[in-house]
């Protein structure tokens, strides 16, 4: 007892133990994309949608759908600046968003986006990615033959070729980066360089998520162009051979001869540049003075072949080694000075700046202190004012509280005859919908007893033959009388023998025995409920109580997965596996075998032996399943 109860705790603590860690890492993700753009925000994105899945559809649908936006704009045909190995992570986008559509029963949207999976890994020659997609427009096709509708309606067709979201969030976008450029294009006429690059690489960083190849690769020559303002070379090399590399993928082969253009003048300017004032003559050895014009002779032989990439590493390698060089000598020149005088130098210094410095504080503290007396008197003035109108409201308030208060005492017991009123209304209809146990169940809040789990149950289908030509020559009125009369005696039948009808299939229904509660003998009980109603049927046909009529039922038994399924918006008791469809397929063959009741080689086997013996049990193929099944034809 005592190991268990510590399993117990240490299972629990490495529960909350993961959750935290899980919350830490989606806090960490949420953070880390509002700074990423590009390549690096989709793979973070994609992380977040998974993460979500695990317990938030509804935010693993809202980022899944920004990273597939998000990987549409970057791996679209019109930008060539992205590498194509990394276009997997597109698919991964329409899978990981099918599923979130999946798991929320939006199924045609879980359809197109696997479609697009499928399609996009298929181009890529992604196997494992093709075959998730395929294993879920498998699950959907079967939800699809087994009843559910996938399809989109109207407003949802509407909503795809509008478009609305999608609209709204590029023009947003687009209104942001014309902004920021028409803020950089400020900076640049008040020749405010630094604050003029910073926002065109903002611009650029937010082009990155458009995928527009083209005003990347220009803006990258305006940054070069103002770096080269500014007077910074070394960064205006870089990009100038940056925006090279992009136009020639984007094959702007004018842009390119410009870049390069600008680029071997600004190596001539490099070379030609001198100090206006005289320089201090600084003598290096002959080791460091040979490594210097190796620098410099490779640097030159570059501009020459045009290989402006290693020109700029190695004049980047000749000014750092010249610089560290000219401050190790300068370094060694302080250090030979007279020490005390500048010691003296720097004590007067300090004692100059002491006293500023005591100055200033003396002047804030004033000023703080009248700040304070001013703020205080506009205090004191709020409160005295917010107290004479609390003051005057309590004195209006408390002459009317009474007659609010007798008010609210007979609304309440309105109330509450309302609400007795409405809570049986609601268990006579919701009886009608479900079964008596299922009903009772929601009504108390019991979630366990409607909770999602694997049972073996007994599912029976039944079909009213000859229904559609019986319906197309009656009123509506006669046809709602018709299924009245006929699937009113079967309901008592079914719920006699503890059975649970889920829905009514217009000319036949589905009922299933065993959930949500099994009673020992489920199998037995759908077989007799289903002797029983054949027999009804046809005395009552006979007789005349009801207008000619002939079914078909088919039984089978199996695990399912049953429970309260959905959102907190809407759910519904469900139950969903191959027991359900193998059973309708059987109900189905009573059309080959001319027969009214089918059951399988299951449910023959688990039905009590002093019902006698059967005939023998026939072996037969249905849709959907690759080897034969048997079954027996009872009536």
């Amino acid at each position: 007892m005592k190991r268990a109860k510590t399993f117990l705790l240490g299972f629990i603590i490495t529960g909350l133990a993961l959750q935290t860690i899980a919350q830490e890492d989606v806090k960490k993700l949420r953070n880390e994309i509002k700074s990423d753009y590009g390549v690096e925000r989709l793979i973070k994105l994609n992380k977040l949608t998974a993460i979500y899945l695990k317990n938030d559809v509804k935010k693993a649908i809202k980022n899944g759908r920004q990273a597939v936006d998000l990987a549409e704009n970057i791996f679209s045909s019109g930008n060539v600046l992205q590498n194509d190995e990394q276009r997997f992570l597109k698919v991964e986008a329409y899978n990981l968003l099918g599923k979130a559509y999946f798991f929320q029963e939006s199924y045609s949207n879980a359809l197109s986006n696997f479609t697009a999976a499928k399609k996009e890994a298929n181009l890529l020659d992604l196997q494992d990615e093709e075959e998730e997609a395929d294993i879920f427009l498998f699950k959907l096709d079967s939800l699809e033959k087994a009843g559910v509708d996938i399809k989109d309606g109207f407003l949802k067709k509407l909503g795809k070729k509008i478009n609305i979201g999608e609209t709204i969030a590029n023009t947003s976008s687009d209104l942001n980066i014309n902004t920021i450029l028409k803020i950089a294009a400020t900076y640049e006429k008040k020749q405010n360089y630094t604050r003029a690059i910073e926002n065109y690489k903002k611009a650029i960083n937010l082009l990155s998520n458009r995928g527009d190849a083209r005003r990347i690769a220009n803006l990258h020559v305006k940054v070069a162009d103002l770096y080269k303002k500014s007077g910074n070379f070394k960064e205006s090399l870089a990009y100038y051979q940056l925006s090279i590399e992009e136009n020639e993928k984007i094959g702007d082969s004018a842009q390119v001869k410009a870049s390069e253009s600008e680029l071997a003048g600004l190596f001539e300017n490099l070379q030609s540049l001198q100090p206006t004032t005289k320089p201090t003559v600084i003598e290096f050895d002959s080791v460091e003075t040979k490594q210097l014009d190796d620098f410099k002779l490779q640097a030159e032989n570059f501009v020459q072949s045009k290989d402006y990439g290693k020109a700029i590493e190695y004049y980047r390698l000749y000014s750092d080694l010249k610089a560290e060089l000219v401050e190790e000598k300068r370094r060694k020149e302080i250090d030979s000075l007279d020490l005390q005088n500048k010691a003296q130098e720097i004590r007067l210094l300090l004692q100059q700046s002491e006293l500023n410095e005591l100055a200033l504080m003396q002047k804030e503290n004033e000023l703080e202190k009248q700040a304070r007396f001013r703020n205080s008197l506009i205090i004191g003035a709020l409160l005295l004012f917010t107290l004479l109108v609390s003051l005057y409201f309590l004195y209006k308030n408390r002459v009317t509280s009474h007659k609010i208060l007798q008010g609210a005492y007979t609304d309440l017991e309105n109330t509450q005859g309302k609400l007795i009123d409405a809570e049986q209304k609601i268990k006579r209809l919701l009886g009608q919908q479900v079964s008596g146990e299922i009903a009772e169940a929601l009504i108390a809040g019991n979630q366990k007893k409607v909770a999602v789990e694997r049972k073996f149950v007994c599912i029976m289908f039944l079909d009213i033959r000859g229904f559609t030509p019986f319906a197309e020559t009656k009123e509506p009125e006669e046809i709602i009388q018709y299924q009245n009369q006929v699937f009113g005696f079967m309901i008592d039948v079914i719920n006699k023998y503890h059975g649970n009808i889920n829905q009514f299939l217009g000319d036949g229904f589905m009922a299933t025995f065993g959930a949500p509660k099994s009673h020992g003998n489920d199998c037995e009980n759908a077989f007799h409920a289903a002797k029983e109603i054949v027999k009804m049927v046809n005395e009552k046909s006979a007789n005349g109580s009801i207008p000619s009529t002939r079914i078909g039922i088919g039984l089978h038994a199996g695990h399912v997965v049953a429970g309260n399924v959905g959102t907190d918006l809407r759910k519904q008791y469900s139950i969903t596996g191959n027991t359900v469809i193998t059973a309708a397929r059987i109900e189905q063959l009573n059309k080959e075998f001319q027969s009214q009741l089918l059951i399988s080689e299951t449910v023959h086997q688990a039905l009590n032996r002093k019902n006698g013996q059967h005939d023998e049990m026939m072996e037969v193929n249905i849709k959907g399943r690759q080897s034969p099944i048997k079954i027996l034809k009872v009536a």
